[in-house]
């Protein structure tokens, strides 16, 4: 799963959870994983421009999270 949490001051935080993929692996044994996965407003859940934090949750565990920053898209 991925967590993406707005982190503007001023701002709600809210955040949006994604499911990415499902996997079951032995223990020590490396999973290597790549997707594309476009982050799309929908409902209630818009995405705005401004600064945020990306996070993935393995097993119940969310990992350190990345920061991520979005803005408008060119006209």
């Amino acid at each position: 799963m991925y967590v993406l949490t707005r982190t503007d001051p001023g701002t709600l935080a809210g955040e949006k959870v994604g499911h990415l993929t499902r996997a079951t692996v032995k223990a020590g044994a490396p999973l290597h994983l790549a997707k594309a996965h476009p982050l799309k407003s929908a409902g209630t859940a818009a995405l705005a421009p401004g600064s945020y934090q990306l996070a993935l949750q393995v097993n119940g565990r969310r990992r350190p999270p990345a920061l991520l920053r979005i803005t408008d898209r060119p006209a």
